[in-house]
C-alpha cells in the first residue's frame, strides 16, 4: 500500500486536485501513471469500471502499467520486441522451437516431451492468442478443441473437455482437468468481447453453465465452491491450488448468464483456497491440495510437493492482486514469503517439500515468470525494492526454451510475460455510452497534451472522450504563488502546489466520485462514503490542509 503525506494529500483532495506524484514516507518521489487510453485499435474496451466496492485493481482503473517499464526502465519498443520474440518462437513454426501446429481441423498445441495434446496447453494457446490479438490462430485452436476435446452438451456431452489427446485427434484420456475448462472459458469470454463474436460468447456460456450440475459432478465443489481436481466421483473431494484462479472466477461471477450466486461464492472460496494453500514458512503450494489448503496425496509422491502444477500459484494470486486488489493484504503476505524463500535458496532448485525442505531439480523459466508476477503485490513495499527488481530482471532475461521441454515451462513463462508487460488485459463489453467533453491543453502524469489531442477519461463512473483545447493564459492572484491547471468539465482554477509542499498536484477535478474511483485507489486510500468533498471549507484565499477537510480511510 502506498504511503502518502496525509495532510497534504487530504488538502489536495478537498481542493479537487489529482495527485500526479506523491512523496513517500521514506522520502522518495514516484511519478504516477495516468491511463488515458482504454480502447485498442479496433475499438475493443479494456478500461475502467466501477461497482459498490471500487478496489485498486486494473479492473476498476484501466491501468495496466508494466513493472518492466517502471522498475527496469524498459521502453514500449523493448516490450513489443520481447512479445514478438515469444510469439515467433513458440508459434512461429520453427523446428525445435514451436509448440503450435496446424492440420485440416485447425491448430493445436503439443506437449513436445509427451507428444500429446492437452486441454491445458490448448487453453493457454487461446489465452495467448486473444491477448496478443492473433484472431486467426485463436479460431483455429478453438476449432480443433471443439472437434477433438469438447464433450459438447448439444451432442450429449457433459460440457467438459478430454484433458489428453493424440496428435491425430483421437482421445487418450476422456477425463477432464479443470484448469483447461477455466482457461477455455476465460479466453472465450475475452475473445467474445475483444472481437465482438457472438459464437464465442455462446460457447463460453455453455461451458459456464455446465460447470454446475447439482448432481455431484460439478467442476467446482458443491459444498466448498473450490475447483475440484476432477468432477468425477473419487476425485471431487479435493483440488489443486494451481486451479484456483480468483481473478477469472470473479469475472465469471460478473459475466455468466447462469449460476451467478454460485460463482460469487466460488470467488471468495477461490481466494481463500490459494491463500490457505501457501505454506506459511515457504510460501509454496503443493501440487494437489485439500479444500483447506493442506497437501493431498494421490497418484504419486509429487502430489504433496511443490513440483509441477504448483509453480503457477504465484502467478494466480499475483494476477488477482493487480487485476482486482480485493485480497491485497493476504496476497502481499504470501508474496513476501515465497519471494524471500527463493532468494534464500539462490534460485537453485525447482521442487521442494511443501515446507521448503529437500530441494531438488532445477529452477526454471516458468518459475521465474510466475514468481515475478507475484511481485506485483510487492511493488509498493519499500524494503523489497531491490529484490523485486532482481526477480523481474530474471523473468525478463529468461531465454525461450528449445528442445523437448519447451511446452510447459515455456508457456507458463509466456503467460507471465503477458502479465508483466501490461499486455494481459480484461477485455470487457463495450461501454453503452461514451460522452464528449473538452479540456485545456495540459500535462497529465508524464504526458504533455496539446491542442487537438484526444484521450479517454473516466469520471463519476462515466466514460468520456476528451478533446484538448488551447490553454488559457494564467492570471495569477496578487500575493499567491500557487499555479492552476484545468480539468475536464471544470473551468475553475484550483491550487496545484503550495509553497513548501513536496507533493506535486495536477489535473484537478471537483468530482467526489472521480477522485474516489480513479485516484485515491492508486495511493491506497478512499473517501468515506458519507463524506461530501464539496462541503470543504475552502476559498481562494484560505486553503485548508487538515485531514478534517479530506477525511480518508485505508482501502480494504
Amino acid at each position: 500500500m502506498r504511503r502518502t503525506k496525509l495532510s497534504t494529500f487530504a488538502a489536495a483532495l478537498c481542493l479537487g486536485a489529482f495527485v500526479a506524484s506523491v512523496s513517500f514516507a521514506q522520502g522518495t518521489t514516484s511519478t504516477t501513471n495516468v491511463p488515458t487510453k482504454f480502447f485498442d485499435e479496433s475499438g475493443a474496451y479494456y478500461g475502467p469500471d466501477c461497482d459498490e466496492k471500487n478496489y485498486t485493481g486494473a479492473y476498476y482503473t484501466g491501468d495496466y502499467t508494466s513493472p518492466f517499464k517502471t522498475i527496469l526502465g524498459k521502453t514500449d519498443k523493448d516490450i513489443q520486441d520481447k512479445l514478438d520474440e515469444l510469439w515467433n518462437h513458440y508459434f512461429g513454426g520453427q523446428n525445435d522451437k514451436t509448440v503450435y501446429y496446424e492440420d485440416r481441423d485447425g491448430g493445436y498445441i503439443v506437449d513436445i516431451n509427451n507428444n500429446d495434446i492437452r486441454s491445458e496447453g490448448m487453453s493457454y494457446g487461446m489465452m495467448i492468442a486473444v491477448q496478443t490479438n492473433h484472431k486467426e490462430e485463436f479460431g483455429k485452436l478453438w476449432n480443433w478443441a471443439k472437434s477433438h476435446l469438447w464433450h459438447d452438451p448439444a451432442k450429449g456431452g457433459n460440457g467438459y473437455f478430454s484433458w489428453q489427446a493424440n496428435r491425430d485427434g483421437s482421445t487418450r484420456d476422456q477425463g477432464n482437468a479443470p484448469d483447461g475448462e477455466i482457461y477455455f472459458m476465460m479466453s472465450l469470454l475475452f475473445a467474445a468481447h475483444r472481437w465482438n463474436d457472438e459464437g464465442y460468447m455462446k460457447d463460453a456460456q455453455t461451458i459456464l453453465k455446465a460447470c454446475w450440475k447439482g448432481n455431484g459432478q460439478s467442476l467446482y465443489s458443491e459444498q466448498s465452491y473450490i475447483a475440484t481436481f476432477q468432477p468425477s466421483d473419487g476425485n471431487n473431494t479435493w483440488g489443486d491450488a494451481s486451479y484456483s484462479l480468483p481473478a477469472f472466477v470473479d469475472l465469471f461471477s460478473r459475466w455468466s448468464d447462469t449460476n451467478k450466486d454460485k460463482w460469487l461464492k466460488a470467488t471468495k472460496a477461490t481466494r481463500d483456497h490459494i491463500y490457505n494453500s501457501a505454506n506459511p514458512q515457504s510460501g509454496l503450494c503443493s501440487d494437489y491440495s485439500n479444500f483447506d489448503g493442506t497437501p493431498h496425496h494421490a497418484f504419486s509422491d509429487n502430489s504433496t510437493k511443490y513440483a509441477f502444477d504448483a509453480i503457477r500459484c504465484p502467478m494466480n494470486y499475483g494476477m488477482d492482486y493487480y487485476l482486482f486488489g480485493v485480497d491485497a493484504e493476504r496476497q502481499t503476505k504470501i508474496a513476501k514469503v515465497i519471494t524471500d524463500f527463493f532468494e534464500r535458496d539462490g534460485y537453485k532448485h525447482g521442487h521442494f517439500n511443501w515446507d521448503g525442505t529437500s530441494g531438488y531439480g532445477d529452477f526454471t523459466i516458468g518459475q521465474a515468470g510466475a514468481n515475478a508476477v507475484a511481485t506485483y503485490a510487492l511493488l509498493d513495499v519499500p524494503e523489497y525494492k531491490d529484490l523485486v527488481k532482481k526477480v523481474l530482471q530474471m523473468a525478463w532475461d529468461a531465454k525461450p526454451i528449445v528442445g523437448s521441454q519447451r511446452y510447459y515451462d515455456g508457456l507458463v513463462h509466456y503467460l507471465a510475460m503477458l502479465h508483466l508487460t501490461g499486455n494481459f488485459k480484461i477485455w470487457k463489453p463495450k461501454p453503452k455510452e461514451v460522452k464528449e467533453k473538452t479540456m485545456e491543453a495540459t500535462k497529465i502524469g508524464d504526458t504533455e497534451f496539446k491542442e487537438g489531442d484526444k484521450i479517454d477519461w473516466f469520471e463519476d463512473c462515466q466514460l468520456y472522450t476528451v478533446t484538448f483545447t488551447a490553454p488559457k493564459a494564467a492570471t495569477p492572484t496578487p500575493g499567491d504563488s500557487t499555479t492552476t491547471t484545468p480539468t475536464p468539465g471544470d473551468s475553475s482554477s484550483v491550487t496545484t502546489l503550495q509553497p513548501g509542499d513536496s507533493t506535486s498536484i495536477a489535473t484537478p477535478t471537483d468530482s467526489t466520485n472521480a477522485i474516489r474511483q480513479m485516484y485515491m485507489r492508486d495511493y491506497g486510500y478512499k473517501m468515506q462514503r458519507d463524506y461530501n468533498l464539496k462541503g470543504c471549507k475552502v476559498n481562494n484565499t484560505n486553503r485548508a490542509h487538515g485531514a478534517y477537510y479530506g477525511r480518508m480511510v485505508p482501502v480494504k
